[in-house]
């Protein structure tokens, strides 16, 4: 009479161990209910049923979140994740609450409003054909009505307790760049970057170039953001992206009736210039080195809206790169006038000691840099 329990018990515990051994895809539940709210939950008991007519099955525990709308609804979502998406997993499985998991991972929803994640390995869209209560859970039998599928297969795998072929969500960056990657590019991609991986934690300064390849050399910072003119030594060079220096002028300038104009055409004039060992004053100096002239560098700043200012107070003329000038033009009363040298047109870079010595956090930040710069 009382071996029974026990038994139970230790078939209980023992179908816990073999179903870790039962490697199965990671999926995110999604649905909304009639007022438009939505839910979702990470699940990995999704299953196929039938090909006529397409059909599959998912299990929902009844004290999720998710159960009373879904099935109030009659409509789901089976979201599969790719390798590249575990960053949704802990958003998806308790650690963030309500409409804010939505915040994580990129979501649209269809045309009957039903929110489904783009860039998911497949989005698997169903209208709900029965409801079967089980012990804890209800088994929903889905018949599948659209279906969009990514190339190249790559699902997220979860064994054992853990996600397959993959590391920690969380970790630590160590960023330094230059001032004009900084400024033109980093914000975008840091967004887009931390918007897919929230765990992972981010620390960025700026530096000249120089100093940046020096910082990554002596491991101060896990990757730096160069452009293109200091020696790397024994560093790994990323190729990242591409600007162009511009010459910005008052209003009044004489120069601002141009469109274009040669440098050696802006050498009669004072200069507002970046601080010193900034890789744009480097260039100048170089240019007009080689032309045999002086550069009138009448005062340096630090920052491109400082330089701006200074050149709509009609105190000098000043080199930035187009990017920003433009936003500044915008705000302030000043001309931009493009450069007809080859020199300013620029390369960025990232710099690394070697993507092998990196955590996983930095190799997964080199990767999205990678993807977002091709």
């Amino acid at each position: 009479m009382n071996s029974q329990p026990a038994e139970t018990g230790q078939v209980t515990a023992e179908f816990k161990r073999a179903m870790r051994r039962l490697a199965s895809t990671v999926t995110i539940i999604s649905t909304a209910d009639v007022y438009g709210h939505r839910y979702g939950m990470t699940a990995t008991a999704v299953n196929s049923l039938s090909m006529d007519p397409p059909s599959l099955l998912i299990c929902v525990n009844h004290s999720a979140s998710i159960h009373a709308p879904l099935t109030g609804r009659g409509r789901f979502c089976v979201n599969v994740l790719t390798t590249e998406q575990e960053d949704l997993v802990d958003a998806f499985s308790g650690k963030v609450k309500g409409d804010a998991r939505f915040q994580v991972g990129e979501w649209h929803n269809e045309d009957s409003g039903m929110p489904y994640l783009e860039g998911a390995q497949s989005n698997l869209f169903c209208d709900i054909d029965s409801v079967i209560p089980f012990g804890t859970h209800s088994v929903v039998i889905g018949r599948v009505t659209a279906v969009r599928v990514e190339e190249g297969i790559r699902p997220l795998i979860f064994a054992n307790g853990k996600l397959g072929a993959t590391g920690s969500l969380t970790g630590h960056v160590r960023i330094a760049s230059n001032l004009s990657t900084l400024t033109q590019f980093l914000p975008s991609d840091l967004e887009s970057f931390l918007k897919k991986h929230p765990l992972i934690d981010v620390h960025l300064d700026e530096k000249i170039s120089t100093a940046v390849v020096t910082a990554v050399e002596e491991n101060a910072y896990d990757l730096g953001f160069v452009v293109e003119g200091p020696k790397t030594n024994r560093l790994e060079t990323i190729p990242y992206r591409d600007d162009r220096l511009v010459l910005a002028v008052p209003a009044a300038h004489p120069l601002a009736c141009k469109t274009s104009v040669k440098f050696a055409g802006t050498l009669d004039y004072d200069y507002v210039g970046l601080h010193t060992g900034s890789q744009i004053n480097l260039q100048i100096q170089r240019a007009a080195a080689e032309l045999d002239q002086a550069w009138r560098c009448r005062m340096q700043v630090h920052t491109y809206d400082a330089l701006s200012a200074m050149v709509q107070a009609g105190l000098g003329i000043g080199m930035i790169p187009l990017r920003m000038a433009e936003l500044y033009a915008k705000a302030m009363n000043i001309k931009v006038i493009e450069l007809d040298e080859t020199w300013a047109h620029r390369r960025h870079a990232i710099v690394i000691r070697s993507y092998e010595s990196l955590q996983t956090a930095g190799k997964r930040l080199i990767d999205h840099l990678s993807r977002g710069s091709h």
